[in-house]
């Protein structure tokens, strides 16, 4: 062999993989660059519907708003246009919109899973909710889909992908800080009027990451300044986030805010989580990631009194950053809440929700952690609206099994449960969303009742339909 002929074939390795990894990233322009809106009601499967950023569908409305990098809108005129469109909803018959942050090696192409599966989820939520309230579904309301897309695809080559962990995580919290948190205000805005409109946020992986990095600082106001009689005011009507990757530090400032002052009997959840055991990602990859991540970082031991271990309440025990670090938000045991399980086959699938408190055996520490024993905070005040709930693989087999049919159920089960309080609500001028009080506990202050009505939503979701 030549002298420097190794050096020289590294190089062509080297450079080979760069083209290649170059050759397969994704495209950083937005997918929906126009706005033919109605194309979709004759033509749905055509490019004038599939390339525009509001689609009017017979049944609802779905919008794409995408996001850079740096957490910036593409146009800002696209952003201001569906702000607009859902607003003339809200204003005139009234909208329910259902948002959704997608996640890690995702993005906004008609062609991702995400988009799809989002899609059929909304036709099948609009049936559930026509089957419930009868003509129309939602009455004069109309279904609105916003879908939030952002760059969480950046390599799309197998294998090379899992090494960007470390800058999508980056991205993520860019988005977080950035125009996302607008977008979210802004919806919540547009739709605040009436009590009738109803907006959830969902999002999944790095979107709960952009979800909760976005809305932190609202969590804690809400719950800081409360309005009458203890309760705290909802941002939309509730977010949700499902196997969200994002550290249980970046969680903390709410949930300290959160345990110090008992609530009013009817506070609505203002923030619901619910991880897997099943989810290698967030119990390996995610602390794996972590823990190279913040080798440089100093991390200290912090004295709580709301934190003890339930085997010894009386002990004093540090909340340690580096576990707050090194664990998602919905797998820090201390901030579990309940735990959810389904058995039974085909129809014959159930759902059983309980308490943490009742079970504190399956609200242990789980993954990669030297976390121990059965730490918990609390007590809690009554009426907590904050719920952790973690779940199994009878409910999500992995980290993205997050649109079959027991996590729609969960999902549509939260938003079934705000629509029907919301008809509740009069038309009058000073019937704000942000000013009503619910006439009765949430749904999900109660497991049983929860689970029943879950249980009933189950059978008319149906499999999941690739």
């Amino acid at each position: 062999m030549k002298r420097g002929s190794g050096a020289l074939r590294t190089r062509r390795i080297l450079t080979a993989l760069a083209a290649c990894i170059v050759a397969g990233c994704a495209s950083n322009e937005a997918y929906h660059p126009s706005a033919d809106a109605t194309a979709c009601r004759s033509a749905p499967d055509s490019e004038a519907c599939r390339n525009s950023y509001y689609q009017e569908f017979e049944s609802h409305d779905f919008a794409f708003v995408e996001f850079t990098e740096r957490g910036n809108a593409f146009d800002d005129r696209r952003v201001a246009d569906v702000l607009d469109r859902i607003g003339t909803r809200a204003r005139a018959g009234g909208a329910v919109v259902v948002v959704f942050v997608h996640g890690w090696k995702h993005n906004a192409s008609e062609e991702d899973g995400n988009v799809r599966s989002f899609k059929e989820a909304l036709r099948t939520l609009g049936t559930i909710l026509g089957q419930q309230y009868g003509a129309g579904g939602l009455r004069t309301r109309r279904l609105v889909g916003v879908y939030v897309g952002w760059r969480g695809a950046s390599i799309q080559l197998p294998l090379v992908e899992n090494l960007t962990f470390w800058d999508r995580k980056a991205v993520a919290e860019e988005l977080g800080s950035g125009s996302v948190t607008r977008l979210l205000l802004d919806l919540d805005r547009v739709t605040a009027g009436e009590a009738r409109n109803v907006l959830v946020v969902v999002g999944h992986s790095f979107g709960g990451a952009i979800v909760v990095r976005a809305l932190t600082d609202v969590f804690t106001e809400r719950v800081t300044n409360r309005a009458e009689q203890g309760r705290a005011r909802l941002f939309g009507d509730g977010v949700l986030v499902l196997n969200p990757a994002i550290e249980a530090n970046q969680a903390l400032p709410f949930v300290e805010a959160a345990v110090e002052q008992p609530y009013a009997p009817n506070q609505l959840p203002l923030f619901i989580s619910i991880s897997s055991d099943a989810d290698a990602a967030t119990h390996y990859a995610f602390p794996l990631g972590q823990t190279i991540g913040l080798l440089t970082w100093r991390q200290a031991d912090l004295q709580r009194t709301y934190y003890h271990d339930r085997e010894a309440p009386s002990e004093a025990m540090p909340l340690r950053e580096r576990h707050l670090d090194a664990t998602t938000v919905g797998n820090f045991a201390p901030f579990l809440t309940h735990r959810l399980h389904a058995s039974g086959q085909g129809a014959a699938v159930s759902f059983e929700m309980t308490r943490c408190d009742a079970v504190p055996e399956h609200c242990t520490p789980k993954g990669w952690t030297t976390l121990s024993g059965q730490p918990t905070i609390g007590p809690l005040p009554a009426n907590y609206p904050l719920y952790f709930i973690k779940t199994d693989e009878s409910v999500m087999a992995d980290h993205n099994d997050i649109f079959n049919q027991q996590v729609r159920s969960f999902v549509f089960t939260v938003i079934d449960d705000v629509v029907r309080r919301s008809l509740r609500e009069t038309k009058a001028a000073d019937a704000a969303r942000a000013l009503a009080v619910p006439v009765e506990p949430p749904l999900i202050a109660d497991p049983g009742r929860f689970t029943a009505r879950m249980n009933q939503i189950w059978t008319v979701v149906g499999p999941k339909v690739d």
